[in-house]
Order: C-alpha cells, then sequence, then structure tokens
C-alpha cells in the first residue's frame, strides 16, 4: 500500500512538472519596481465632439492586451479613456548588448462596440543593476495607430481617435 502511495506521489510530482514546462503560452513581462505605460485616448465625432461624455458610448469599450490575453480595466478622466499598455513577454524583449535595457512590443485592440482600434506599444525597460537585474523600470515609449506614431508627451502618450458621421473609425 506505501509502495503504491509513494508511486501516486512520484507520478503526480513528475506529471506537474511535465505540464508546467508545457505551458509556453503563460504571459510572464519582466518584473519592475516602476513602470510609466500611460495611455489616453480623445474619442470625438466629425464635428470634433468629445464622445466619452456619452454613457452609452462609454459602456460598449472594451480593451484587450494581446500578448496577455486579458482585459485591460480603464477609465475615462479629463474627458480622456486612460490604460496601462500591456506589457510585452519577458522573451520578447531585445537587449543592448550591455544588458543594460530592453525594448518591446505589445498590442492592444481597444473596442468601441462593433468597432476596433489596433494600437502597437513600443516599451523600454531600464535594468536599476545592470546586467539585466530584476526590478528596473518600464516606459511606454510610442503608440502606432493607423500608420501614425504617437511619441510620449509628459507622463502619457496621448492619442486622438476620430470617428465619421456614421460613428466607424
Amino acid at each position: 500500500m506505501k509502495r503504491l502511495q509513494l508511486l501516486a506521489t512520484v507520478l503526480s510530482i513528475a506529471l506537474g512538472f511535465i505540464l508546467s514546462a508545457c505551458d509556453s503560452n503563460e504571459h510572464v513581462p519582466l518584473p519592475t519596481n516602476s513602470k510609466s505605460c500611460n495611455i489616453e485616448i480623445e474619442c470625438v465625432n466629425a464635428t470634433g465632439e468629445n464622445l466619452l461624455a456619452d454613457k452609452t458610448f462609454t459602456d460598449k469599450i472594451k480593451i484587450e492586451g494581446e500578448n496577455s490575453h486579458s482585459f485591460i480595466s480603464h477609465t475615462v478622466q479629463n474627458n480622456r479613456l486612460c490604460f496601462e499598455a500591456d506589457l510585452p513577454d519577458q522573451k520578447d524583449m531585445k537587449w543592448s548588448s550591455d544588458r543594460r535595457e530592453a525594448t518591446g512590443m505589445s498590442k492592444i485592440t481597444v473596442k468601441f462596440g462593433k468597432q476596433k482600434a489596433s494600437l502597437r506599444c513600443m516599451l523600454k525597460y531600464t535594468a536599476n543593476r545592470p546586467p539585466a537585474a530584476p526590478g528596473g523600470s518600464m516606459v511606454l515609449e510610442e503608440v502606432e495607430y493607423k500608420g501614425r506614431t504617437y511619441k510620449r508627451t509628459g507622463g502619457a502618450v496621448i492619442i486622438r481617435i476620430q470617428f465619421d458621421i456614421n460613428g466607424k473609425l
């Protein structure tokens, strides 16, 4: 009986290791002490009116990180849709030769009901104590939307999304 219990224990531990090793889809961003990855989006209609003042419009907004496959929480502040960029997986980061800095890209889909805006976020990681010591800082440098690049200004990257007269992007 003890042999069967021991065998069952060994097999369950081995199976746990095998299953965890096979889970290569797990999203693991670099650990950071600080990050500044804020995105702010102004949403306006064809005449330039703020759409974020309309609760029926804001209730339809969903933001998903394509790297993490998770929904990103957001708020509306000062007539802007505010949220943080999805962080790239640590295996997707490209390190400098001295391992002091790394850059990476993540993708975000912002859904306004049936309309979708795809954002490409360029992030930069700086190690606290090179080479590549954990706990550095992550900063969103720029965001690309519809072929246009929006650079960081102060504490965020600010994007203006305009909807046409029919409510389409």
